[in-house]
């Protein structure tokens, strides 16, 4: 008998990001196995919620959808849990950012993100992470037992591969970006350490006059100063700023990179960095929180904040064809260790536990 799991889509919609990217993979790899009927559920409308809306969504609408779906349990892909809940739900927690990092926040989403969803967390009869990182920082913050919480990681999907020439060519063109470039995808926020990529390009600006940096992510609040930062250093025609790129024209991208720089201060898994070895980019990268998990001995490794370190790391990438080459092969190795398949696997094996613990936890009430 298959197990039939109402599965959280509501994040897949256009221009996902990273939920709504996990989601999707997820949802299309668990799609092929004869263990597993998916019922996406999602409410119709654009993904980006107002958070009146997403607490309608996930407290009320989420879980009434699932019921109705005749489903066998629900898989929340992304933080909080429903309080009410008709079925076993787990939920996914890929990082407790807003706890962390809740200056970074607007008043009413710091609610939400440090006090709201960490309660909300504990109500899910199982919680998978992305990484030991993340499962260290829920038995720390939100004190949950240890038996409810799984590690999953995440995995890369088969589009992202080194690209051939002429798509590479073409997206170039498109973005209107030079020969040489050094990339960063994510999201524009304080978190991301792109003041301290910023700060490092400088000199990198004047000892390899022919390489830029290109950084592609959605413009948000926070590009603004970044914007103002590229200014007072004089960096305004070294730095491209390509907005949000498509998942079509991503694995062409990194592609292009010589080097992909990621000098993030906190991740609770880090899917950039690889997609980015996936597609044979050499990759530096901060040592911060989960980002030792996924990048391995594969890239080359520095303290987040730490400005010199980091130019140095930049430099040498940049510098010396053999080490480009050395980290792009050692990247693409790595990269084949994180597959969607396994990420299902690993998943289907927290469904089936948890309806277990179900069905021994009614033998025993009754």
């Amino acid at each position: 008998m298959r197990l039939r799991v109402a599965l959280d889509l509501q994040a897949a919609g256009r221009q996902p990001t990273g939920i709504g990217s996990y989601a999707a993979a997820l949802a299309a790899e668990l799609r092929k196995s004869d263990e597993v009927e998916v019922l996406p559920i999602t409410w119709g409308r654009e993904p980006t919620m107002r958070l009146h809306r997403r607490l309608e969504w996930q407290q009320l609408q989420l879980p009434l959808r699932a019921a109705r779906s005749g489903a066998d349990l629900l898989h929340v892909t992304g933080f909080d849990a429903p309080f009410w809940q008709p079925l076993p739900t787990i939920v996914t927690v890929h990082d407790l950012i807003g706890m962390l990092f809740p200056h970074n926040l607007p008043s009413i989403a710091r609610f939400y993100w440090s006090r709201w969803l960490p309660w909300s967390v504990r109500c899910a009869q199982h919680i998978i992470a992305d990484s030991h990182c993340t499962k260290s920082d829920i038995l720390r913050l939100l004190r949950v037992p240890a038996s409810r919480i799984t590690v999953v990681p995440l995995g890369v999907e088969a589009r992202f591969s080194p690209q051939p020439p002429d798509r590479i060519a073409a997206v170039r063109r498109r973005l209107s970006l030079p020969a040489r470039i050094a990339l960063y995808v994510g999201t524009i926020e304080p978190r991301k350490g792109l003041d301290t990529l910023l700060s490092a390009w400088v000199s990198i600006a004047q000892s390899l006059p022919d390489v830029h940096l290109a950084i592609a992510g959605k413009p948000g609040w926070y590009v603004e100063r970044l914007h103002a930062q590229v200014e007072e250093l004089g960096l305004a025609q070294r730095v491209h700023w390509t907005g949000y790129v498509s998942d079509a024209d991503l694995p062409a991208l990194y592609s292009a990179a010589e080097v992909f720089a990621f000098p993030s201060r906190y991740e609770g898994f880090g899917l950039t960095p690889l997609e980015a070895m996936a597609c044979g980019a050499p990759v530096v990268s901060s040592n911060a929180a989960a980002l030792p998990e996924v990048v391995g001995q594969a890239g080359l490794l520095v303290p987040p904040d730490d400005v010199p370190a980091l130019a140095a790391m930049l430099h040498l990438a940049l510098s010396q064809p053999a080490l480009q080459a050395e980290l792009r092969g050692r990247g693409l190795r790595r990269a084949r260790e994180f597959t969607w398949q396994r990420t299902a696997m690993l998943t289907r094996q927290v469904y089936q536990a948890a309806l277990q613990h179900g069905v021994e936890r009614d033998a025993r009430l009754h």
